[in-house]
């Protein structure tokens, strides 16, 4: 199989042309699960122990009344 120079200009504009939104694509995918990843962060400091309040339970055994 031969390639003239034509084909292989077509080939190289093609590939140049897509690897713009390849990289773009990698780099958004990459920054929404940095973000994703502090909201994950920010969820698990907010539902911490440390901030939320102690609830006393009763107790419901059998007591018995002397």
């Amino acid at each position: 199989m031969t390639y003239n120079s034509k084909t292989i200009i077509f080939s190289s504009l093609g590939l140049s042309l897509a690897t713009g939104p390849f990289i773009v694509s990698i780099l958004l995918s990459q920054l929404l699960g940095d973000i994703l990843n502090s909201f994950s962060k920010i969820s698990e400091e907010i539902f911490r122990a440390e901030q939320l309040p102690l609830l006393y339970l009763v107790s419901f055994e059998n007591k018995t009344d002397n």
